[in-house]
């Protein structure tokens, strides 16, 4: 019975104002007749006036009732309308505010997780996991493309190495581009020897993908990365550190390699403005 009611109101609403308003007319002014037959018929049984009473109690009805419904059906389709077109709003608010959240958390050019997206789902993702590797990966002499070919080159360049990252990586790794040429990876349930594996895959992908900077023109991209195992509960900066130190030592022996790190690894040389503050708290370079 609800279900019959719902439907015939969802197809009273879909009606003209002027219709509405004259259903519903006609249903008050048959209930106002019937009321008024019954009352009279009771109190004073059919005499000479009973027809009169029931000609007025059929058109005073109408006079009433068709401007009084016609009113209230156009502001109830106003007020629906009104709905209809905050509900609009809304939704298109939100979908606002989610590209808004998207793009300030997404590289725009490469499409991988920015500088501070990364950080924050670094921070997150090596609670869940005790076993975690991080990867710094940069471009080996980027800047050569940059100043040889023009930045828009470079772009390309950029975006042949996120895609890179994206066919290799596994679902639930984490790539994020964290500087020019510079990418940050976590991977997460991750040994050492599996990080090298995967470090390894990336390396020689990248070295054997194809990439002209112009037409018939060739050009050998190849990148170094240093990796670290990262435990949950230890500082960021301590994993950054490490994996930059692994970074500048694959760098240091000659490019297009992946080295993992060891204890005691030889680390990048700081800024002079850096060299004095051996007290200050860890250096965090991201």
């Amino acid at each position: 019975m609800n279900d019959v009611i719902s439907n015939m109101a969802g197809v009273i609403a879909k009606l003209s104002p002027t219709r509405q308003a004259g259903m519903m007319s006609a249903a008050e002014v048959l209930l106002a007749f019937a009321v008024t037959a019954l009352i009279y018929l009771t109190i004073f049984g059919v005499d000479d006036n009973f027809w009169n009473v029931m000609t007025l109690a059929f058109i005073v009805p109408w006079v009433i009732c068709i401007p009084a419904n016609l009113f209230v059906t156009r502001q109830r389709k106003q007020l629906i309308d009104m709905a209809d077109k905050l509900q609009e709003t809304q939704e298109e608010l939100q979908r606002v505010n989610k590209d808004l959240q998207r793009r300030a958390s997404i590289d725009g050019l490469t499409g991988l997780a920015n500088r501070e997206h990364f950080i924050k789902l670094f921070d997150e993702r090596r609670m869940a996991s005790e076993n975690n590797i991080l990867m710094i990966v940069d471009a080996d002499h980027f800047k050569n493309i940059n100043d040889g070919y023009g930045h828009p080159v470079g772009d390309k360049a950029l975006i042949l190495l996120s895609s890179v990252f994206k066919s290799i990586l596994r679902k639930g790794d984490l790539v994020g581009r964290i500087g020019g040429e510079e990418f940050g990876v976590l991977l997460p349930n991750t040994s050492e020897a599996e990080g090298e594996i995967i470090g390894e895959m990336i390396r020689h992908e990248i070295e054997n993908t194809l990439f002209e900077p112009q037409e018939g023109v060739p050009h050998r991209i190849t990148v170094s990365i240093g990796l670290t195992g990262v435990s949950p509960f230890e500082q960021r900066a301590l994993p950054m550190r490490n994996a930059d130190s692994a970074l500048f030592e694959a760098k240091r022996r000659g490019r297009n390699q992946c080295v993992l790190y060891t204890p005691g690894m030889r680390e990048k040389p700081r800024p002079f403005y850096e060299a004095g503050n051996v007290q200050g708290p860890i250096p965090m370079r991201v």
